[in-house]
């Protein structure tokens, strides 16, 4: 079952019973169990499914629905979600049954398991979500000595949206100017919501500065210790999926 930081207050916001609204965000994006041939979603509704990384442990897409419109039956891999705008959704599944719901925007979910299914926006907005699929995601190799949690060092910029046995998500805040504490990471997937300009420092003192795009993605298998600064004028914003 899904546990999300804020999730008491989204359901006082859905008074509905709670069963019934976690069950259609999971078919929203779920996974499929069928022996069928299986249906990416970004090969039958490409319009849809943008892929912004693909490699052999992990794909990301970027989910946009225009009002009214509507993707194909397909199926998921394993995967976690983000709600970036909400709206109302019809998920119907293979046998023709259907269910409408709002989605709220911010809402972060997982489905390891699942059914195939085919969604409709039917609301008045558009609907976008960052969703993150797994194939094999390799466990770190290298043992980390005191394993240093950013949201426990650094816990203003590291929020928690989401954590289960299977993955941790955290929306991770910088403002101009701030740094966070030095610390480790699980293998992750990330994309830049807001981006600007940062200045990483290792343990042995080297410091490299980038520039970090908007809508940049990537993926660190193998993370290395390190800390954080943005040294730009801007606040900068990713999402962060990390593997246990």
């Amino acid at each position: 079952m899904l546990r999300a930081k804020n999730f008491k207050k989204i359901m006082e916001m859905f008074p509905m019973k709670n069963t019934l609204f976690y069950t259609i965000v999971l078919l929203f994006f779920s996974c499929s169990g069928s022996k069928e041939k299986f249906l990416h979603p970004d090969s039958v509704s490409p319009e849809i499914y943008e892929v912004l990384l693909d490699n052999d442990d992990v794909k990301v897409m970027m989910v946009t629905f225009k009002p009214g419109q509507g993707d194909k039956m397909h199926d998921h891999n394993p995967m976690t979600f983000h709600v970036l705008k909400g709206g109302k959704a019809k998920v119907t599944l293979p046998d023709g049954s259907v269910n409408e719901r709002e989605i709220p925007s911010g809402f972060t979910g997982y489905s390891a398991t699942g059914q195939r299914h085919q969604v409709t926006n039917i609301g008045e907005n558009e609907v976008k979500i960052l969703l993150f699929e797994e194939k094999t995601i390799t466990p770190k190799t290298e043992r980390v000595e005191n394993f240093l949690h950013p949201e426990l060092s650094s816990p203003e910029i590291y929020e928690v949206l989401l954590e289960n046995e299977h993955v941790k998500v955290m929306m991770v805040t910088f403002e101009a100017g701030e740094g966070d504490q030095i610390h480790d990471h699980n293998p992750m997937i990330f994309h830049v919501i807001e981006g600007g300009k940062a200045k990483v420092t290792l343990p042995d003192g080297s410091v490299n500065e980038r520039e970090i795009p908007s809508g940049f993605t990537g993926y660190n298998p193998q993370g290395q210790r390190h800390q954080v600064t943005n040294v730009g004028d801007n606040q900068v914003k990713i999402l962060l999926v990390e593997h246990s």
